[in-house]
This record gives structure tokens, sequence and C-alpha cells, in this order.
């Protein structure tokens, strides 16, 4: 009587489990509302260790950012047209060893570009608007408004997927280096979960980068690369699947090589953690 009261109880439990599994299946896609406008805030903590002439350097950044986006149209296949505005940035840095302690606050940039980006986060193309407008921080913080990529598919608690992409960035006044990183992810639905008071759907991932760059300062060839590991979760609406909140935490270890008037390579290792807050406008 014993055992068979145990195997009934592991069979209900079984079927428990199958039940709630199945009734957190979704088609999980960005379902995207035109003329929903979103807020962005950003916050990215750097830290950085850099080898240099056989001294070692450390820099610490904080970065904050907001931003809107609107979505001005959704084609028939679920494609939207979204105008993302870069709107603030404040930029906080600190170097111990030279005894540098710098704020400077970018406010009222408005800097915009309308991107395409496809139900699984895709982005399909990118217009610079007012391309004559000296874009002052637009380019550093295109990997900020990057999103998360969905399988577009029906997955239940436990499901798995990946994606492999590869983004460039064009040398800048605050950056000497035409750049590539890959980026190989795996994802993992978690299923809903209560954030701030809120039911949400929540993903895990975790993956690998490999970085490459090349670029040209005061006369000298500068060379770059390196590999990373990143991981977070980040927690979508239930009907939409837009992004709410995401945390990521990012570690890369790099060389730079300088050839020209004189030649040498600098170890540098960094350390990021990046945390995304949207909210819709109503």
């Amino acid at each position: 009587m014993k055992n068979l009261l145990i195997k009934q109880s592991l069979v209900l439990l079984l079927i428990t489990v199958g039940f709630i599994a199945k009734s957190q299946e979704v088609q999980l896609k960005y379902n995207f509302v035109k003329g929903k406008t979103y807020s962005i805030t950003t916050e990215m903590v750097n830290n950085v260790t850099q080898s240099m002439g056989g001294q070692e350097m450390k820099m610490e950044s904080d970065i904050n950012s907001n931003s809107d986006m609107t979505i001005e149209d959704v084609d028939k296949d679920g494609n939207a047209t979204a105008l993302f505005n870069l709107l603030n940035v404040s930029v906080h840095s600190k170097m111990p060893a030279m005894g540098r302690d710098t704020t400077m606050n970018f406010n009222d940039l408005n800097e915009q570009k309308r991107v395409v980006l496809s139900p699984i986060g895709k982005q399909l193309s990118e217009t610079i608007l007012d391309p004559e407008k000296k874009m002052k921080m637009m380019g550093q913080m295109d990997n900020f408004t990057k999103f998360t990529e969905l399988p577009n598919k029906l997955i239940k608690v436990g499901d798995k997927w990946s994606s492999k992409t590869t983004d460039s960035t064009k040398a800048s006044g605050q950056n000497p280096f035409d750049s590539n990183v890959t980026t190989e992810m795996e994802y993992s639905f978690v299923g809903k979960e209560v954030k701030d008071g809120k039911e949400l759907v929540k993903v895990n991932y975790s993956g690998s980068l490999t970085i490459n760059g090349k670029g040209n300062q005061m006369g000298m060839e500068l060379f770059m690369e390196g590999t990373g590991k990143t991981e977070g979760f980040a927690y979508l609406d239930p009907a939409t699947f837009m992004i709410m909140y995401n945390e990521a935490n990012t570690e890369m270890d790099m060389s730079i090589a300088i050839t020209g008037q004189q030649n040498m390579t600098m170890p540098m290792t960094q350390s990021m953690k990046t945390i995304t807050k949207v909210e819709e406008k109503k």
C-alpha cells in the first residue's frame, strides 16, 4: 500500500509539472505595436586594468544614458520600423594613478536613428537621421540598444536556443578603432516570474565574444584583439515580449598592439555590468 501511494504521488507530481510547463508554452517573438513609445535608461559600470611600459593603470567609469524608442510602423510580416532618440548621456571616470576624476554631461543630444527590426529582434537596416550633424555619442551607445534574439517558435520552460551575430563599429572621436565583435549566445526560457510587482517572462543567457579591430592615432597603427564571456538575464512583457529589464555581466581579455614611432603591446582586462530598464510611455 505504501509503495502504491508513493507511485501515485509521483504520477500526480509528473502530471502537475507537465501541466505547468504546458501552460507556460509561448510563441516567443516580439509583438511590436505601432504607436507605442518606450523610455530606456541604461547604467553601465566599467572597470579597466591596462599594463603599459611595465606599469599597471586602472580606470573606473560609470555611464548613464536616457533614450526613447517609438514604434512608427509594423508591416504584415511583423517587422517594425522604430525611431531611437538618444537624449542624454553622463560619463563619470576615475584614474587613481593619475589623480583624475572627471564627469562629462551630454544633454539635449537628440541623436536619432531609424531601424527596421524583425520579430526575432534582428536589425534589418539602419538610417542615421540628420547625417550632417556630428553624432557625439550615438556610435558609443549602439550596443546598449541591441535586442535579445528570440526564437520565434513555440517554447516551454527549460527550452534553449542560440544565436551568432557580428557587430561592426566605425572609428570616432571617442574611439580610434574600426572593430568587429562576434558574439555566440545561448538562451534558456525560465518562464513567468514576478519582478517589481509585475508578472513578467524571464530569459537567461550566456555566451562568448571575439573582438578584433584596427585604427590609427597620431601617426601610429593600432591593432586590437581579444576574447570575453557574458552572462545575464532579461525580463519581458508577457503580451508584447518587449524587454522591460536586462542585466548583463561581461568579462574581457584584450591586447592592443602599437606600431610606428614606437612599438609596444598593452594587455588589458575589462569588467562591465550593464543594466537596462524599459518603460512604456502612456
